[in-house]
């Protein structure tokens, strides 16, 4: 279903009605946005009013997945959700655009900020660096680029326990702690037993059509305020990823690599937040 096109949505919505929707179409190649705006636009922004106005029409509750990027990362602290957004990108500008039709649209609404996601059914960050390491090859890793690198199977969960309230609105459903995309890599490939084959490089050395925020790690209060569990760290969910992926991982989700950031509690990469 094209979600740019609001008959063709209409007649799904009218076929199926459903009671809850999960809005997770969106164009997310940061750089590709940047370069074809009007594309981004179209998709994350008036997509997203195309999907709200359905939902509102048919009662459904619509559950729109955003972004850590709709915020500028000058803070140096994790965002909260009632931190301002600020995009520095046509991908934030856009989803943040889309946030905004979903709530004027659509008052029965959660709408969900991820970040820096891996899991074991997509390609991401961790699978690309345990590859390479497998065969030898370095990787270049960011360490001044601050994060929270989120488990997709965390965030499921949760979600599904989110619908199930009434508390409508904005959360952070992120891994807690913010890390480097360095650190984030090196943990990796210690808990995997692999060798850490990383060539630390700073932003400024990354060249991209799009400006990233330099620290857009987030942080939820409305969980907790929602009756829910909090999110489990990101050291905690590497562990299980790693697991799942057949590698032996420490079974304390406490247990730190040799080097730390020393930022243990609230604890990123070279791939899209994106």
């Amino acid at each position: 279903m094209d979600i740019t096109e609001p008959r063709t949505v209409r007649a799904v919505f009218e076929e199926y009605r459903p009671e809850v929707v999960f809005h997770c179409a969106a164009m997310t190649n940061v750089d590709a946005c940047e370069q074809h705006p009007q594309q981004a636009y179209r998709v994350n922004a008036f997509g997203a009013e195309v999907i709200a106005s359905q939902c509102h029409r048919v009662g459904a509750i619509c559950v729109a997945i955003s972004t850590d990027y709709v915020f500028d990362g000058k803070a140096g602290r994790p965002y909260h959700e009632y931190d301002t957004p600020n995009p520095l990108s046509v991908y934030g500008r856009s989803k943040w655009l889309g946030e905004q039709a979903v709530q004027a649209l659509c008052p029965r609404h959660y709408i969900v900020r991820v970040a820096w996601l891996y899991g074991r059914f997509r390609p991401s960050f961790p699978q690309f660096v345990l590859q390479q390491a497998q065969a030898g090859e370095k990787v270049k890793a960011i360490v001044d680029q601050i994060g929270s690198p989120t488990y997709t199977y965390d965030v499921a969960q949760r979600l599904l326990q989110l619908v199930q309230t009434d508390a409508f609105g904005v959360y952070h459903l992120t891994n807690r702690g913010p890390v480097s995309r360095y650190e984030f890599a090196r943990t990796l490939l210690q808990w995997a037993g692999l060798p850490e084959l990383l060539e630390p490089i700073p932003m400024s050395a990354w060249q991209t059509p799009a400006p990233r925020p330099a620290y857009s790690a987030l942080i939820s209060w409305r969980l907790e305020w929602a009756q829910l569990p909090p999110m489990p760290t990101w050291r905690d969910a590497l562990r299980r990823f790693l697991k799942q992926m057949g590698y032996t991982a420490p079974h304390d989700e406490n247990a730190h690599p040799a080097h730390s950031d020393g930022n243990d509690a609230d604890d990123d990469l070279h791939t899209n937040s994106d």
